[in-house]
């Protein structure tokens, strides 16, 4: 009686490619993964700005704004304030920030509301409803928007803090409540401190 042998569908040759086959996809997948996680955490440092960024926005009711002539004016903090005409969070919150820059006034602190990606007759007709701006605000526009990359800004509103040296002494991620006795206070710390606080870490908020 013969038996008749049954054939393998799968060779041992097979198998074995099969199982490196899925250890190199495997490889590839973790190497790949990581190179992401890599990029983002790249990508999260390198929006960490330390100092004040090379640029230069035009002027709306004078004449331009930029890196080198931004403390010229001896102020002892000034704010960067990006926002935009056609952002309903700006809107809602620049006439707290206003306000608080005015009561600021004589404690040296200066503010530029930096207009990004609009356009100069909606900045000038939106900001009628101020009234005569006082001098330690400086309105700016950047219609492309270059700063922002500059800055490391990905979205407004968006305020950062610096010292006359250029330091980055705090950046405000996003609308912010600007009557707020703690922000008062952090702003005073940083002027009443200000040659030691070149010192400190930058702070988000």
């Amino acid at each position: 009686m013969s038996t008749t042998s049954k054939s393998n569908p799968f060779p041992f040759s097979m198998k074995i490619s099969i199982v490196a086959l899925i250890m190199a996809a495997t490889l590839g997948y973790s190497i790949l993964k990581k190179r992401h996680i890599d990029d983002l955490t790249n990508s999260e440092n390198s929006l960490i700005l330390k100092e004040l960024p090379d640029f230069e926005a035009d002027g709306v009711f004078g004449p331009k704004v930029t890196s080198k002539n931004l403390f010229e004016d001896g102020s002892k903090a000034t704010l960067v304030h990006f926002w935009g005409t056609w952002c309903g969070p700006c809107e809602a919150e620049l006439p707290e920030f206003i306000e608080f820059v005015k009561r600021n006034k004589e404690n040296g602190v200066k503010a530029v509301l930096l207009a990004v990606q609009d356009d100069e007759v909606k900045i000038k007709k939106f900001l009628k409803r101020f009234g005569k701006l006082p001098a330690n605000i400086v309105v700016a526009h950047d219609k492309p928007g270059k700063s922002m990359i500059s800055f490391g800004t990905v979205k407004v509103p968006e305020t950062y803090l610096f010292a006359p040296s250029g330091k980055n002494l705090n950046k405000f991620v996003g609308p912010q409540t600007w009557s707020l006795q703690a922000i008062q206070s952090r702003l005073d710390f940083y002027i009443s401190s200000i040659e030691g606080v070149e010192d400190k870490e930058i702070e988000s908020h």
